[in-house]
């Protein structure tokens, strides 16, 4: 026979784990302009850096950054100073202190492509420079060194769509050293998309080779020992947590593809986390797409989970996700 206590325990522990197991997420729609495709952590300020682009024809052009108030929840443009009089489209971004100073590279999907770097201040962006190269064919992220040098991902050869019909496999690396020296790092690559540096190794994530890559830097911007860290496939941008690697994912490659002709498509979203060192992978969120459709960046600040999407107006605050 069952010790009486013992059984109470039971049902006590059962009990307690079918509450848990009702428990939801609480979850907070953050408005923001039009296309918030990339989301970074401003540290120092203790903010949320959204890249807004406006992608969808027939809708009205608008591009801007923008900032997350964490505290708050609520976003707003942040300015530009000393801007140009170009065209501005942004897609990937990044943030690196150099010599004590916090710049912002930005992809600007323009004609001709471009990289555009601000310094960073609190209320403002201040314009320093435009990257310009025949390299930037299809720039889609990059990923920017203590030292000024970037790596950037080309999804194609070709500004032509229909490269990726007749070459899937035409996609680049590239990389620039902060000046003049401009060099392609590896090709024949599916549709690079998301990168990420850190003590002098580089991750490049795919969405059409199942293959999220791992490479050593060398001195000269040269990338060695290619790996396949993980075969999972739709990969698209990569941000970092401690030891893990957090990457948004598509897992289907046609309902996001229709996504971007017919707005009321639910695109499936996923987010893992996978260790740097061993690729072991992690499952972190999941959706169908009623909740977000077509999630491009996964950001975690503390044990809240932050999810950016191509296109729509709102990033998405999964709170104490962790628990």
């Amino acid at each position: 026979m069952i010790n009486r206590n013992l059984l109470f325990s039971i049902i006590l522990c059962v009990i307690c784990s079918c509450e848990k197991a009702q428990i939801k997420k609480e979850h907070i729609k953050i408005t923001t302009a039009p296309g918030p495709e990339d989301i970074l952590y401003d540290k120092i300020n203790n903010r949320i850096l959204v890249s807004c682009n406006e992608r969808r024809d027939g809708e009205p052009a608008h591009s801007e950054i923008q900032q997350i108030n964490i505290e708050t929840n609520i976003s707003i443009t942040l300015p530009f100073i000393n801007m140009p009089a170009i065209e501005f489209k942004p897609v990937g971004f990044d943030l690196q202190t150099i010599n004590g100073i916090q710049y912002l590279y930005v992809v600007n999907y323009t004609q001709p492509r471009s990289i555009i770097q601000f310094k960073v201040n609190k209320e403002n962006l201040d314009f320093v420079k435009e990257y310009k190269n025949e390299l930037l064919i299809t720039p889609n992220d990059l990923t920017v060194l203590p030292n000024g040098s970037f790596y950037f991902s080309n999804d194609k050869d070709s500004p032509n769509i229909i490269e990726l019909l007749t070459n899937p496999n035409g996609g680049s690396v590239g990389y620039c050293d902060g000046n003049n020296t401009w060099k392609k790092v590896d090709s024949a690559v599916g549709f690079p998309n998301g990168l990420y540096n850190e003590n002098d190794t580089l991750y490049v994530a795919t969405s059409r080779h199942r293959a999220l890559y791992k490479y050593e830097i060398q001195s000269n911007g040269n990338l060695l020992n290619r790996k396949v860290l993980s075969n999972i496939n739709g990969f698209d941008n990569i941000s970092s947590d401690e030891d893990e690697l957090i990457i948004a994912v598509h897992p289907d490659e046609i309902k996001f593809a229709l996504l971007s002709l017919i707005p009321t498509t639910l695109s499936p979203s996923k987010t893992y986390s996978i260790n740097k060192h061993t690729g072991i992978s992690k499952l972190i969120f999941e959706n169908d797409g009623t909740l977000i459709s077509g999630s491009s960046t996964a950001l975690v600040i503390g044990n809240d989970l932050y999810l950016s999407q191509i296109f729509g107006e709102y990033v998405l605050k999964i709170e104490n996700y962790k628990e």
